[in-house]
């Protein structure tokens, strides 16, 4: 039996010129599409068309350059599942931190501003994030991620969920 070689499939995200240049081969390819996300229904709707796009482009660089869009307006939009698609993807391919990447671009969000529904959603992707850096074996992102949960709860308004988070985070905190 033979072994497969030791190379890693994933390669680095593009430098910021293959970045223009794919942005010059995205808009060719899809004139106008970006123009629609300037909007607020537009930047709701587009990472989820982005992301299904993405899922068979096969320049790397256009694919990333759709989901670091479909990033942008999933946050701008504040729709979290969206983001956790677009990273999980882009972690597939490219060789970069998710974990810290999905966190700092939840924490962007600005929950206060959120609905409820759209809230849950946040805290549902933000535990996704601390188990996986619990795994990972990345104690502080947990704990920080832990929090944006108990967070996302308590403005989704899901008391129980946000307890539970809390005493996950709390837990955390004490295990040194």
């Amino acid at each position: 039996m033979q072994q497969l070689p030791v190379e890693a499939s994933l390669e680095a995200p593009p430098t910021a010129r293959d970045l223009i240049d794919a942005r010059a081969e995205f808009e060719q390819r899809y004139p106008g599409i970006l123009a629609r996300g300037r909007t607020t229904a537009g930047a709701a709707m587009l990472p989820d068309v982005l992301i299904d796009a993405a899922v068979s482009e096969d320049n790397r660089d256009v694919k990333w350059f759709m989901l670091s869009e479909a990033r942008r307006m999933a946050v701008a939009s504040g729709n979290a599942a969206a983001l956790d698609r677009a990273v999980v993807l882009a972690s597939a391919t490219f060789e970069f931190d998710a974990l810290a990447e999905e966190y700092r671009l939840l924490r962007e969000i600005p929950i206060r501003m959120l609905a409820p529904p759209r809230a849950a959603a946040l805290a549902e992707v933000a535990e996704k994030v601390a188990n996986r850096a619990e795994g990972d074996g990345r104690r502080d992102l947990a704990i920080m991620s832990w929090n944006l949960a108990v967070r996302g709860w308590q403005r989704a308004g899901a008391m129980d969920a946000a307890r539970k988070a809390a005493v996950r985070h709390d837990e955390m905190i004490a295990v040194q």
